[in-house]
């Protein structure tokens, strides 16, 4: 498919001109998540307006003893505020306590369970050293010899502005080809599942898998990438500035009002595109993390011009951004292979590092009170109700679930809950399909057992987790695990490798080994289903698969710009056109597998197989 590079242009949200309108939209709650907005500000209110209420109400101290009290108190205070030990210290004391727990408690392992027990004394060690060489390398490298610049700059001059994750497909989220997929998939969203269920299907064992639907979640997860988290960093900055400032220039509330703008400008470059689809989108929670995995959702624009046309039905897609490549504290949640105990919401156990990112942590774990889940429940309730009114429509707001990455490995367990608990987003809302991409095991046997279970019940239920899975993409692999029936009867809970995958998988296979382009087949503890492969709809241009050679814009003049790069960055740039091509290529086949241009590559082809199918 031949693009012009005219439909790439792309300009930041700092440029003259675009979305004017759109600079007060924080203030309109109709546009934007207000629990977004209170998560970040909640507590820093609160615990403000507490040190206030505190300094007018607590006596003085009377005696000399009162005296020794509160100084002693107000020591340990300002200890515990300054000492916060590092993400690597907490994955570290994290990582050790659950190696010592484990032999502790069954000191015997070694000789029952001899290959999980060398996994624990090896892996641990080898990785915690891995991530420190890695921190390391990515603090110098960034910080020493200019690699967040030239990251920015080469994003820039030849990538649209775009993340690492996308700047080498710009094609993906800006082509009208793409736009006319989606905005042709989106009446398919808002379909209720009996109306979607194919002619003559009186049984509740069949499913269908939408090949439109994945391609439009892939378009949507990877557009979740471009949030500016540099905004949301500045936003936490404002607040630390302004407490650590005793005489501030600017009242709380200004601050509150900055910060809030700051939130909303980080996600513009997500709105303006989403724009073009006919979608708008607003975060919900930075699921206790700075700039890193977030959370949130987008819904259908509606359009007085389309309503006497068609009927509109409203939906929400609930999306979770997958691992920045830059950001050193991804990583220590991707590697937390540890589980936690997930029955407070859940059932089993599951990945510690997703687990927590998710729902609020026990005692054990530490005295972080935020809840992400909250969060996104108490969103999507309010903003169905809001579509319910605005589309006029008492039937309930059909949800889907979408995932790259890390981002796909929370989409499962927030779908996990929703089967074990429709009731959180009930009756507004009704539960629809997961279509995930690159989703690692999150959960034990146990967890893979009970997911099947709530999937099959009510037997009529139809909410389906799809787990698209790309050629070789070697995260859809790990954590290594069993993830069989029938050693996972007898696999102890505590055991290294006892991790299993939920859900109907689709393998995207290679060309030269399988004529056919989707392999789909059921998890180790879910029920074989029959699974109806369809492409729901077809756009009057035809959309293709994006060619790779023309995907980024090329700067007027590339030596004049050398200036602006690191000096041992210069000498190569000279020698090329465009550095991103040539920074792919070097990346290994099953880590290039994981990006997804590739998954919607692979899901193009099936496009055109069952097309001419369909046809014959």
């Amino acid at each position: 498919m031949k693009h012009s590079l005219k439909d790439y242009k792309f300009k930041d949200d700092e440029d003259e001109g675009i979305m004017i309108d759109d600079d007060h939209g924080f203030l309109d709650k109709n546009n934007c998540s207000q629990q977004h907005f209170s998560e970040i500000l909640g507590q820093s209110k609160e615990h403000h307006n507490i040190n206030i209420q505190q300094q007018h109400d607590m006596p003085k101290p009377q005696t000399f003893v009162e005296y020794i009290i509160l100084w002693a108190h107000n020591i340990q205070r300002k200890t515990s505020k300054r000492y916060k030990p590092s993400g690597y210290l907490r994955y570290i004391i994290g990582v050790y306590k659950n190696l010592f727990l484990v032999f502790y408690f069954n000191w015997l392992a070694i000789f029952t369970s001899p290959l999980s027990s060398m996994a624990f004394v090896l892996v641990y060690p080898i990785l915690s050293g891995a991530l420190f060489a890695f921190e390391i390398g990515l603090k110098v490298f960034m910080d020493y010899l200019g690699g967040a610049s030239l990251v920015e700059r080469i994003s820039r001059d030849y990538g649209n502005g775009f993340s690492l994750i996308n700047w080498g497909s710009p094609q993906l989220l800006l082509s009208s080809e793409i736009q006319g997929l989606v905005q042709a998939t989106l009446p398919a969203f808002g379909k209720q599942a009996n109306a979607t269920q194919m002619k003559g299907d009186a049984d509740h064992r069949h499913r269908t898998f939408d090949i439109s639907i994945a391609e439009t979640m892939t378009v949507l997860s990877s557009l979740v990438y471009e949030r500016r988290d540099e905004k949301i960093t500045k936003a936490y900055e404002a607040l630390a500035n302004f407490k650590n400032t005793e005489n501030p220039k600017q009242t709380y509330e200004q601050i509150e009002v900055e910060m809030k703008k700051l939130v909303w400008e980080s996600e513009k470059p997500i709105r303006k595109i989403a724009s073009t689809y006919g979608l708008q989108f607003s975060g919900v929670t930075e699921l206790k993390s700075l700039g890193g995995p977030f959370c949130g959702l987008y819904w259908p624009t509606l359009r007085e011009d389309n309503l006497h046309h068609q009927q509109q039905e409203p939906f929400i897609i609930v999306a979770f951004k997958g691992t920045t490549p830059t950001n050193y504290s991804e990583f220590l949640v991707d590697a937390t292979f540890q589980r936690a105990d997930a029955r407070a919401y859940l059932f089993g156990s599951t990945h510690q590092g997703f687990y927590e990112s998710l729902f609020p942590a026990s005692v054990d774990s530490g005295t972080d009170s935020r809840d992400p889940y909250n969060a996104i429940q108490s969103a999507i309730q309010e903003k169905a109700i809001q579509l319910q009114k605005s589309f006029k429509t008492k039937k309930p707001v059909q949800v889907w679930v979408s995932g790259h990455s890390l981002g796909a490995s929370l989409a499962v367990l927030l779908f996990a809950r929703w089967l074990k608990c429709p009731e959180d987003i009930e009756p507004s809302c009704e539960l629809r399909d997961a279509y995930l991409l690159g989703t690692p095991a999150v959960g034990d046997n146990d967890f893979a057992s009970l997911f099947a279970s709530y999937s099959n019940t009510p037997l009529s239920r139809s909410s389906t987790l799809w787990r698209i899975i790309n050629k070789s993409d070697i995260v859809c692999r790990v954590p290594p695990g069993y993830d069989s029936v029938t050693v996972g009867h007898y696999v102890p809970t505590t055991d290294f490798f006892n991790y299993s995958h939920v859900g109907h998988a689709v393998q995207i296979t290679h060309p030269i080994l399988n004529p056919k382009p989707l392999k789909v087949y059921a998890s180790s503890y879910q029920s074989n289903l029959d699974v109806d492969i369809i492409v729901s709809s077809s756009p009057h241009q035809g959309v293709g698969v994006p060619n790779q050679n023309t995907c980024s814009n090329n700067p007027k003049s590339s030596n004049d710009l050398t200036v602006n790069y690191p000096w041992w960055f210069r000498p190569f740039l000279k020698r090329v056109i465009n550095p991103i091509p040539f920074i792919e290529s070097l990346y290994p086949f099953f880590i290039r597998d994981h990006l997804p241009i590739y998954y919607y590559e692979g899901l193009e082809r099936a496009r055109g197989y069952y097309s001419e199918k369909k046809h014959v």
